[in-house]
């Protein structure tokens, strides 16, 4: 029902820093803008990052990518039967064609279309490390359980693996489109993919040229096995760039691993050190349920 994880929306107190970061060190190219409102790509989708000036910093929505029009009425009809509710029976904002929005779990806000326009854009950015694509969101709200629950029955995710409650999940090809772990109701990280380690150092580089430090990383985790580097936006969610991510092409023999909490091979092959406090790191949900 969905083929990839297409953007995120975010609420940002400071429109101007987000942008200079999506822009100076993402190297992304602003394809609309509105007093209050901006919206960025690293290549032909309209936008895979978008963000709202606010008093608060949360998340606006994720967008799921439907594979045509006929899906996406098909989960706006499982939406509706399962009780949640449409917010708005109409894509937000430009670039998208077709579409609906709609508050899940714990005010978790999600917005379900097939259809973005494409934009032309410099492939060669004046600064910043541009990624291939966007990759993933990791969730950690109060319910993992419920959380994971939606994405498998509403949108037929299939589960990659498991570490103690949380679970890593898949709508194609890629290891894992969603990270589903217990938390304070919270987007820990979006994440962007870069072909190779040499774009990792490079990204950690500039932000040392900037006076500043990545969070973590580079590091391999043990579940997807991709290598990572993390760092933090100015609306205070976390942003991972990544290479190498596990590809499972036999959905019919795949089985979940459980990985243990207890050691850290699941979160890094490469060794135990995980910053303190980085689980804990994110913004809100935004809307109004529970």
């Amino acid at each position: 029902m969905i083929s990839e994880v297409g953007h995120v929306s975010i609420r940002v107190r400071d429109l101007d820093a987000a942008e200079e970061v999506a822009t100076n060190v993402m190297g992304l190219t602003v394809t609309d803008r509105s007093p209050d409102e901006v919206w960025l790509s690293p290549g032909s989708p309209h936008h895979n990052l978008h963000y709202v000036r606010s008093e608060v910093d949360m998340v606006n929505h994720v967008g799921l990518v439907a594979p045509d029009a006929e899906s996406v009425s098909d989960i706006q009809a499982r939406v509706s039967e399962l009780g949640w509710e449409i917010e708005r029976d109409a894509p937000d904002g430009p670039g998208v064609r077709d579409g609906f929005l709609f508050v899940g779990p714990e005010g978790a806000r999600f917005e379900i279309y097939s259809d973005m326009s494409s934009v032309e854009v410099d492939h060669k950015p004046h600064s910043g490390v541009r990624p291939l694509r966007f990759g993933h969101v990791n969730f950690a709200p109060h319910d993992a359980v419920a959380m994971r629950q939606m994405f498998i029955e509403l949108f037929d995710f299939r589960v990659s693996d498991y570490a103690g409650e949380g679970a890593f999940l898949r709508c194609n090809v890629d290891h894992h489109g969603v990270g589903v772990f217990p938390g304070s109701g919270l987007l820990h990280h979006y994440a962007w993919e870069v072909s190779s380690l040499i774009e990792l150092g490079a990204l950690a580089d500039l932000i040392d040229q900037r006076g500043q430090s990545v969070l973590w990383g580079p590091a391999r985790h043990g579940i997807g096995r991709n290598i990572a580097t993390y760092f933090q936006d100015p609306s205070g969610v976390v942003v991972e760039y990544y290479t190498e991510m596990e590809r499972i092409y036999d959905d019919e023999h795949h089985k979940p691993k459980h990985w243990e909490l207890e050691g850290h091979k699941w979160f890094s092959l490469w060794g135990p050190q995980l910053p303190d406090g980085f689980v804990e790191l994110g913004i809100p949900f935004s809307g109004r349920g529970t």
